[in-house]
């Protein structure tokens, strides 16, 4: 079986404190994307893993296998599983590409085994696994607290489309968060823009902009253009994303920016807020 895995933004990210158990406290609206990994599992004699890309090493650094290791430990399951991941999804970008494996691997496993887990119990798994991978679960725009794990739906019109840019560089989610708790109380949050969706903002924009300065740049650069809503980080970066109003918006602004900075940067132009992509048989 096989299933297409969204990326997400995060259309804004407020950094509301620390927590007890040195996570941060989150207040982020999530919103999938029409940007896509797939990945495809069957039960198999011995456990191999294959993937379009050198990186993912398939150790406990992977959070597929470590979704595999949580389920089988819920479940009592000690099968094997033969697991291809094309992956599309950038490494290190802040667009959640990792923890949408991770809950596409929860799913396909309750599906080769004829469903034992409830959705709240695949919930519970995903949330040990990590903040983001709850939402991947739903893969529906969702208001997000706690560590990121508690959802509320929250609707966003399915009309819009996201220029992603991405430099050759990744940055470790890790490191945004140390650096930002380094930072004086005045510098903590993150530029405030008024949209007809609210205020938005992401408070990791400081840190990181502080070390890549090329990001501010971009961030720049974006709100400078007619078309754009728009333009924020995702994440802790190091993607940046302009809200558009239609493709072809997306399109000028893509083939703008290349002309300007050049072709040394991933660029996506995708729909934002997609009609979720379902299970299906090979």
């Amino acid at each position: 079986m096989r299933i297409a895995t969204p990326a997400k933004i995060n259309l804004t990210l407020e950094v509301l404190g620390q927590r007890p158990d040195g996570f941060h406290e989150l207040a982020t609206w999530m919103i999938p994307i029409g940007l896509y990994d797939e990945l495809a599992m069957e039960l198999a004699s011995e456990m191999t893993y294959e993937s379009n890309l050198s990186s993912p090493r398939f150790d406990r650094s992977n959070l597929i296998l470590r979704a595999i290791e949580r389920y089988q430990e819920e479940t009592g399951h000690t099968a094997a599983y033969r697991i291809d991941l094309r992956k599309e999804i950038p490494i290190g970008a802040g667009l959640g590409g990792g923890s949408s494996d991770a809950a596409a691997a929860l799913l396909l496993l309750n599906q080769l085994h004829q469903k034992p887990l409830t959705d709240e119990k695949l919930l519970g798994l995903a949330a040990q696994l990590g903040s983001d991978v709850p939402f991947f679960l739903k893969g529906r725009a969702a208001w997000c607290t706690g560590r990121g794990e508690k959802m509320e739906i929250r609707e966003f019109p399915q009309d819009r489309w996201v220029v992603l840019i991405k430099p050759e560089f990744g940055v470790s989610t890790a490191a945004a968060y140390s650096a930002y708790k380094t930072l004086p109380t005045e510098q903590k949050r993150g530029q405030t823009k008024k949209t007809e969706w609210g205020l938005l903002r992401n408070d990791l924009e400081q840190p990181v902009f502080q070390k890549y300065l090329i990001l501010p740049e971009i961030k720049s650069w974006l709100e400078q253009q007619a078309e754009t809503e728009v333009a924020l980080m995702s994440g802790s970066g190091s993607t940046m994303f302009a809200v558009v109003k239609s493709a072809a918006d997306g399109e000028k602004v893509r083939d703008r920016f290349s002309l300007f900075f050049g072709l040394k940067f991933w660029v996506s132009v995708c729909r934002l807020n997609p009609t979720t992509k379902v299970i299906a048989e090979r």
